[in-house]
């Protein structure tokens, strides 16, 4: 039965390659047929999941191969700049570790799991999110394996480059079968969505879940530190602007409301986190990531130096205002601090999340 089954599955990506061979590239150094025949079989993941077969799939895909991010490269946005703050996988995994245990903990049976729970990480990047569990927990890479996705070409060849199985989609049109997930994840970038795509993305996210599995969407508050950081420091100084609307606990309720799986919206604590020898270099070290992740290099460099950015990121990252005004009380840390710890010292800049956590209907 295996057998035949990979059989059929093999048949149909020729068939699609096929149909599609005349694509223009569908990452930078490959077409859609090269893809399919040469990357997908080597997944078994990406075997299984995917499918270009799906209605208006011909028009996605001519609309994503004529897209440009700003994720690209530094010349379209802050694409270089960001790769190179995301090779530190630790910084942000105090984050992604709970995002990834609420989306893995969907419709599992007590005791070990019968097989990893397959996670779609719709805005993945170069996979930042699967190398971060390859690097930082042994234990959850037994439980969760990763499916990147993302709108940028480079992205996707970043992260197939670093043998991952990764998909370039749209988040409103995902190549991807039927309830063939048990989980998807849409963070880190989910303002990137154009307001008149978000249900369109909820909607997709759905569709490809089993019954029971969960849809996670992560972003921050318009009203967080982290929003008014993106509109006073991040927009005005990046080559292509931050102009991005943010969502609320309303907004985030009524999009799960419409797509008609109802969502429960909770505050999580999502931290940057660096370590170094000195409590100097830790602020010198977060600042460097700060300027590398939200493409603001020049901007921090005019400054004058480490204490001129850190005190910047003092004044954007001070919460007790906007912790004062959430629903239940919370334990997060209200400002950037640097403390000893294990022989070190970290750097950490409070971030505080909404998630929204809708179950699919059994």
């Amino acid at each position: 039965m295996v057998a035949d089954e990979n059989h059929r599955k093999a048949g149909l990506v020729n068939m699609q390659a096929d149909a599609l061979a005349e694509l223009d590239f569908y990452l930078p150094s490959m077409t859609l047929n090269d893809y399919l025949r040469g990357v997908v079989p080597i997944h078994p993941l990406l075997a299984s999941a995917l499918d270009f077969s799906r209605p208006g799939a011909d028009k996605a895909l001519r609309v994503l191969t004529a897209t440009t991010t700003e994720f690209d490269s530094d010349d379209t946005g802050r694409g270089d700049s960001y790769r190179k703050a995301q090779r530190d996988s630790s910084v942000r995994w105090t984050g992604i570790r709970q995002l990834l245990e609420l989306a893995s903990a969907s419709a599992v049976e007590p005791g070990p799991p019968a097989r990893p729970c397959t996670v779609l990480d719709v805005l993945g990047g170069d996979g930042t999110l699967a190398r971060a569990v390859r690097e930082q927990a042994t234990d959850l890479s037994d439980r969760v394996v990763i499916l990147t996705g993302d709108l940028s070409g480079e992205m996707i060849e970043r992260a197939l480059a670093q043998g991952l199985p990764a998909v370039r989609q749209a988040a409103d049109h995902l190549f991807l079968g039927d309830g063939v997930m048990d989980a998807v994840l849409l963070a880190y970038g989910t303002h990137h969505i154009a307001p008149q795509g978000r249900l369109g993305a909820v909607t997709e996210a759905l569709r490809v879940i089993r019954p029971g599995g969960r849809v996670v969407l992560h972003d921050f508050d318009t009203t967080s530190p982290m929003a008014r950081f993106f509109t006073d420091v991040v927009h005005p100084h990046t080559e292509a602007g931050h102009d991005y609307p943010h969502f609320s606990r309303d907004v985030l309720t009524e999009l799960f409301d419409e797509a008609g799986t109802p969502a429960h919206v909770i505050d999580l604590y999502d931290p940057l986190i660096v370590r170094a020898a000195s409590e100097e270099d830790a602020r010198r070290r977060m600042c460097d990531y700060v300027a590398d992740m939200y493409g603001v290099r020049a901007y921090f460099d005019s400054l004058g130096g480490t204490d001129s950015c850190w005190r910047l990121l003092e004044n954007c990252f001070a919460h007790e205002e906007y912790l004062a005004t959430l629903p239940q009380m919370v334990d997060f840390t209200p400002r950037p601090v640097v403390y000893p710890a294990n022989g070190a010292f970290v750097a950490e800049i409070p971030r505080s999340a909404i998630v929204a956590v809708a179950q699919k209907v059994v």
